[in-house]
Order: C-alpha cells, then sequence, then structure tokens
C-alpha cells in the first residue's frame, strides 16, 4: 500500500514538474512574437505581409502598412491618394479597394488619378478602363451617365474610355477609375436619368464597391510559419522574412535552428545625407505607401527616383 502511494505521488509530481516546465508567462516570450500579432479592425484581419502602422516595422514585408480608422475601416495610403480596403484575399493575394475621396461625392476638390505603386501592387487583369471627365464643353445631356458638379460643370462618366477618346478633347479634366467589369451591368443604359443629382448618387454607387489590385510580396514562407505557431515577420538587416517564435527568431518556421539572436529586426538607421546634394530638400522616404518621394531610401541605400515605379495609367 505506501509502495503505490509513493508510486502515485511521484507521478503526480512528475506532471506537476512538465506543468511548470511547460507553461511559459506570455510576458516572457520573444518580443517581435507578442507584438507581432495580427491586429483586427472592424471585420478585417491586418496580418503579413500587412502590418497595422502602430506595430513596429518587422512585423510586416517592407512597404505594405495599413490603419484602421475608428476601429472599423481598414486603410490603404499610396501615393496622395487614401484607399478603403473592402475585402482581402489572401490565397490569391488581391485587395479589394475604393477610393475613399469618391465615397460621399463624385465631385472633386482635386483631379487626381488612380495611382498605384507598381513595386508594390499592380491592378489584376479583371477591371474596366474607367474615367470621370468634368468642366466639359459641348456636352450632350442625354448621354445616360452625364452630371453636374458646381465646381467644374457638367461632366461624364465612361467605363469604357479607350472608345471615347472625344471627350478627353471637350472636357478639361479626366480621373481615372477602374471598376471591376460585372459592375457596369449595374449601370443604367437607358436615357431616362437625365437629372444630373441622380446620375452622381448611381455613379458613387458603383465606384464605392471598388476594384481589385494584387500585391507582389513573396508569402509563400508565411503558411508554413502560422502553421508552426509562429507569427511573420521580417528582417531589415538580412531583408529577408522572419518567423517569430514564442523563443526566437526562425528563418522559416519553428523549432528548427534559430537565426542568431545578435541579429536586429528593425530598419538599420539612415545615414545623415546633406539635403543640397540633390534636387528635392526632401528626403524622408522609406517604405510608407503614404509617402512620394524623389528619392527612396532602401536598407541605407539611395535609389534614384525612376527606380520606383508608379504610374497614373
Amino acid at each position: 500500500m505506501d509502495l503505490t502511494m509513493s508510486y502515485t505521488s511521484l507521478s503526480l509530481l512528475f506532471i506537476f514538474s512538465l506543468h511548470i516546465h511547460f507553461l511559459v508567462p506570455a510576458s516572457s516570450y520573444f518580443k517581435p512574437f507578442r507584438e507581432c500579432v495580427p491586429y483586427r479592425c472592424g471585420d478585417q484581419e491586418i496580418s503579413y505581409p500587412f502590418r497595422h502602422n502602430e506595430r513596429p516595422s518587422y512585423c510586416g514585408h517592407p512597404g505594405y502598412e495599413l490603419d484602421c480608422d475608428g476601429g472599423n475601416l481598414t486603410l490603404l495610403s499610396m501615393a496622395s491618394l487614401e484607399y478603403q480596403v473592402i475585402h482581402v484575399d489572401r490565397s490569391e493575394h488581391i485587395l479589394k479597394v475604393a477610393r475613399t475621396d469618391l465615397l460621399k461625392d463624385i465631385c472633386l476638390a482635386a483631379h487626381v488619378n488612380t495611382t498605384l505603386n507598381f513595386s508594390l501592387f499592380n491592378y489584376t487583369s479583371d477591371y474596366l478602363n474607367s474615367v470621370l471627365f468634368y468642366n466639359c464643353n459641348s456636352l450632350s445631356t442625354h448621354l445616360p451617365y452625364w452630371f453636374s458638379c458646381p465646381t467644374s460643370g457638367d461632366g461624364c462618366f465612361a467605363f469604357d474610355a479607350d472608345r471615347k477618346i472625344h471627350l478627353y478633347e471637350v472636357c478639361n479634366f479626366s480621373v481615372f477609375v477602374p471598376i471591376l467589369p460585372t459592375e457596369r451591368l449595374g449601370l443604367p443604359i437607358s436615357k431616362v436619368h437625365n437629372n444630373a443629382t441622380i446620375n452622381r448618387s448611381i455613379i458613387r454607387k458603383i465606384l464605392k464597391k471598388g476594384f481589385e489590385i494584387t500585391w507582389l510580396a513573396n508569402t509563400s514562407l508565411c503558411e508554413n510559419c502560422t502553421k508552426s505557431e509562429g507569427r511573420c515577420g521580417y528582417d531589415w538587416t538580412r531583408q529577408e522574412f522572419n518567423c517569430f517564435c514564442p523563443d526566437a527568431a526562425y528563418p522559416a518556421t519553428c523549432h528548427i535552428t534559430p537565426i542568431p539572436a545578435s541579429v536586429p529586426s528593425i530598419p538599420p538607421v539612415p545615414a545623415i545625407v546633406p539635403s543640397s546634394m540633390y534636387a528635392y530638400s526632401h528626403l524622408t522616404c522609406g517604405f510608407h505607401l503614404a509617402i512620394s518621394c524623389s528619392k527612396r531610401r532602401i536598407a541605407g541605400h539611395v535609389l534614384p527616383s525612376n527606380e520606383v515605379q508608379s504610374s497614373s495609367l
């Protein structure tokens, strides 16, 4: 009887010891693992290759920064424009986005083309070359998609602008805004909508549904990292993917040889270069989508602006 009790006591003590050994407090986890937990914004999740703009830079791939407005709207800033992220398709690397300046009204204070940073994103093949025309002369108000704005006069929305070259000749401003081909079906083909206010509302609703862009960053290693209970990140020194685990940073997945702890995972401090050396004095460049610069600094090097692809189409 004493032997049985002794054996039972030893078994319980062994199990208790294992429990104490593996029960690691969250506060003692590897710092990047703690900080790079996915950020919830409304019904969207901000996670690698993206990161919330308040998270450390190593939580996302360079350039893919998102904001969360009021805890509900996920926002992407690029060049001089802001986009609402409507949907994220991680399996296809696709974001569905809509320009925030067109969500309330198509009468714009500034006529700016939709522009992507083509080193980070590209349009999917599934879009129409649609254009908003403003301040048009000799524009027929019998067109089904005409509208009028207080400061820019009569305008027109053309979802197939390549076939309507004459509109570029009679209109002073044009703004490229792609739409999905399926949204063309939502546009009325009847000419009974000759009310400019009604037309503006119809066009706004179509543009509000957005268009699709695809991100170019390679995220092939992230899936395996996540499966191994790690969190995906980026090492700015190695300029490679990092898998942050509870104990350390790994090159691909948890529970293999870790990256040496001496390797930093934050952007290197850029060298200070006199602004007089360049044609422009504003050289605060980085991987933030909201900044459009004449020069761009990547890991301490300065690249000419013609290597940063951007187009207004």
